[in-house]
């Protein structure tokens, strides 16, 4: 074999090498119980196409030490993260979350307690959940519980059904046949059923998920809540990835509005659930919205989320294309949209 033989050799196996090769980003952050550090946690985190966490975590952190900080690295993608400690557990309030090449610093994981005893009253089901709900050992009235038949939906949107509003000793019913299922709970503070949670909004999830519901039985379970923290509000921009599209929301007088939600969508027709929501315009009628992937979307604003438009709420669909749609490439931020709501008549 000559020189130039072995120089292409050597090139060809460096190729191969570097175009086989995963390159992992880090994750780091802290667990914490009412703002203390836990000691003894594993973080772990599962692939966002998985549709149920019956199954083992691709990736699991070492245990944490008395400062409650992880480390935990992984390949550049979208994944579910919780967290398991002694009676402890979390489920991370922005999953799936999305990996960038850079990693992501000051991810706080707040953990509830997971035996705590389902509620003592008798019920008149025959079949189903019982529950009681609390934040801090308080009993939370109006929380709203939705239950999921698996992640295929991330755990958002209605999901199969909501229970009754929590009453005054946070309890809820519901009536349910033998399955597998996931109870998610949330209190927000505007009465809005839908839409992304705010600072002061409380949101909860069932530590024992998914739950394994037998044929005429009656499970008690207790979901206590966290409440969504301030810091929320500065991730705004990178809530559900690194793909940005900002801009501003309008009257047809071309004033700011404010109090809209812009909305972002995979089919034309824009009447199912979104993929993704922003947070409510401000003042100035800004907003910004963020997502994992690039690609092909459709853009509207509505100011009320759920359903066909109603008339009297404000509603627009993105006019810089026939169609209202966008094309946007992965991680790259697209400005200057600008959407005109007028009212639904």
């Amino acid at each position: 074999m000559n020189k130039f033989s072995r120089v292409s050799l050597l090139l060809l196996t460096v190729w191969l090498v570097l175009s086989c090769t995963t390159y992992a980003a880090t994750i780091k952050g802290k667990a914490t119980v009412n703002a203390e550090t836990v000691a003894g946690v594993e973080i772990l985190a599962y692939p966002a196409e998985i549709l149920t966490f019956n199954t083992p975590p691709s990736h699991v952190s070492a245990a944490t030490a008395a400062d409650g900080l992880f480390s935990l690295e992984l390949p550049e993608g979208q994944y579910y993260l919780l967290a398991r400690g002694e009676n402890l557990s979390a489920y991370y309030g922005r999953n799936p979350i999305t990996v960038p090449e850079k990693g992501l610093k000051n991810v706080n994981l707040l953990l509830t307690p997971d035996n705590l005893p389902g509620p003592l009253e008798n019920t008149v089901l025959d079949a189903g959940i019982v529950g009681s709900v609390s934040l801090d050992g308080q009993s939370v009235q109006n929380a709203i519980v939705t239950v999921y038949p698996d992640l295929s939906s991330q755990l958002k949107g209605l999901g199969l059904g909501m229970a009754a509003p929590t009453d005054q000793q946070g309890y809820f019913e519901l009536p349910l046949s033998s399955g597998t299922y996931y109870l998610v709970v949330r209190v927000r503070q505007s009465g809005q059923m839908v839409g992304p949670l705010k600072a002061g909004d409380l949101f909860g999830y069932l530590p024992g998920n998914p739950l394994v519901l037998k044929k005429g039985e009656v499970a008690k379970v207790h979901i206590p809540l966290i409440e969504v923290p301030e810091k929320v509000e500065r991730h705004a921009a990178s809530m559900f990835g690194n793909t940005l599209v900002t801009g501003r929301v309008l009257d047809t007088q071309g004033t700011p509005v404010a109090d809209i939600q812009v909305l972002l969508y995979d089919d034309p027709v824009m009447l199912n659930r979104p993929l993704y929501v922003s947070r409510k315009t401000g003042n100035d009628g800004s907003s910004q919205l963020s997502f994992p992937k690039g690609g092909h979307y459709y853009i509207a604003a509505r100011s009320e989320l759920g359903g066909t438009p109603a008339p009297g709420e404000l509603y627009g669909r993105y006019q810089g294309t026939a169609d209202h749609s966008i094309e946007i490439d992965t991680g790259k931020v697209l400005e200057g949209i600008e959407i005109v709501v007028d009212e639904v008549y």
